[in-house]
């Protein structure tokens, strides 16, 4: 959440003082000159569109990283095609020779050596067979890039653009000074409307898709996930996850010991599970576990294994140790079990078996 502040209002803030800035900039300009500037116009077009399509491309970039890390899952290809075409805006905006020279003096300037770290970082986090891991690393070097694309912006609005505005500067100046502060005023009373709208719009879809305690996907979202993963065909195991023995906790160190071992077990299960996976709380102390392109079927036993382990692992709750166990019931995608609702059907039916074996707090698992 705080997170999403800052994204949202430091932009905001830089925008109010770039705007203020052009306030006073226009009001000294407007006493001391009334210069006669010429600009060929389509250079102007050309300049303008050059800037807008190089920060097109570099939002895009931006955009799909940022997906990779909501979602949880990399996809370098499209990445390094959306780089590709980073870097070919670029050097229309440096190199084409439609485009205003210092214009492109500046954006050689402002961008060149930050272009080049970019696509050598890129390159090396894509090498990587961990590479999501490292994606946050390329957003930080994307922010320097936006933020010498806001230069090159400023650059341009007060450079040559305001020259389109010279002859209706020298019939009406004051008249057009209230314009230009009017709306900047509009402009920033929207942006704040705006900020507030965007900011209370991605806390209620965060809050429809997540469960509160462990900050896991929930039941509802769990079910959109898996679906877009049927759509792409893949190999798909559910586990369905009960723990054993935590009424017996909640019975003696109270719900709220019961809560902070939720959110421990949770921890502890995303941390042994692949980015490509979708773990979720679908309520009380029960879980999903989708495996997706799994690979072998050998391999669901060497992950079952691994997940049972570091559930049954002791918990320090302030003093007093806890331990749970757990039942998982296990299905798998096919011909039959061709939808969600089997899919969590089967696998609490496998469950069940499990959790009849149990003795105490033991981790059992069952295949349908």
């Amino acid at each position: 959440m705080k997170k999403s502040i800052v994204v949202i209002f430091v932009p905001l803030v830089l925008i109010i003082l770039i705007e203020l800035y052009l306030i006073a900039f226009i009001t000294l300009e407007y006493k001391q000159s009334n210069k006669d500037v010429s600009r060929n116009v389509e250079s102007i077009r050309a300049s303008y569109w050059a800037s807008w399509y190089f920060g097109k491309e570099l939002a895009r970039l931006e955009s799909k990283i940022q997906e990779g890390i909501y979602l949880g899952k990399s996809d370098n290809d499209t990445i390094q095609e959306r780089l590709d075409f980073l870097i070919v805006s670029y050097d229309f905006l440096a190199s084409d020779s439609k485009i205003s020279p210092l214009l492109q003096a500046y954006a050689v300037k402002t961008l060149q050596s930050d272009i080049a770290k970019l696509d050598q970082l890129v390159l090396q986090v894509l090498a990587n067979r961990e590479s999501i891991k490292q994606y946050a690393v390329i957003l930080e070097e994307i922010k320097k890039l936006k933020s010498g694309h806001q230069r090159i912006v400023f650059f341009e609005l007060k450079g040559s653009h305001f020259e389109v505005f010279t002859n209706d500067i020298k019939d009406n100046q004051q008249s057009l000074l209230w314009i230009i502060y009017s709306v900047f005023l509009i402009v920033t009373l929207l942006l704040v409307a705006w900020s507030i709208t965007y900011l209370n719009f991605k806390r209620t879809k965060a809050l429809s898709n997540i469960d509160t305690l462990t900050l896991l996907p929930n039941r509802k979202r769990c079910v959109e996930l898996i679906t877009l993963q049927m759509q792409k065909k893949e190999s798909l195991c559910c586990f369905f996850i009960d723990l054993n023995g935590f009424k017996q906790i909640n019975d003696t160190i109270g719900h709220q010991g019961g809560d902070e071992v939720l959110k421990i077990i949770a921890k502890r299960v995303s941390h042994s599970i692949s980015g490509s996976d979708i773990f979720a709380r679908i309520g009380g102390d029960e879980f999903i576990l989708i495996l997706c392109d799994y690979g072998s079927p050998s391999h669901i036993e060497v992950i079952v294994e691994r997940i049972t382990n570091q559930i049954k692992l002791p918990i320090d709750m302030k003093g007093n140790v806890v331990r749970v166990g757990s039942a998982i019931g296990i299905s798998f995608l096919s011909d039959e079990i061709d939808t969600v609702d089997k899919l969590f059907a089967t696998a609490d039916s496998a469950m069940y078996l499990a959790k009849a074996l149990k003795e105490g707090n033991s981790s059992n698992y069952q295949y349908y």
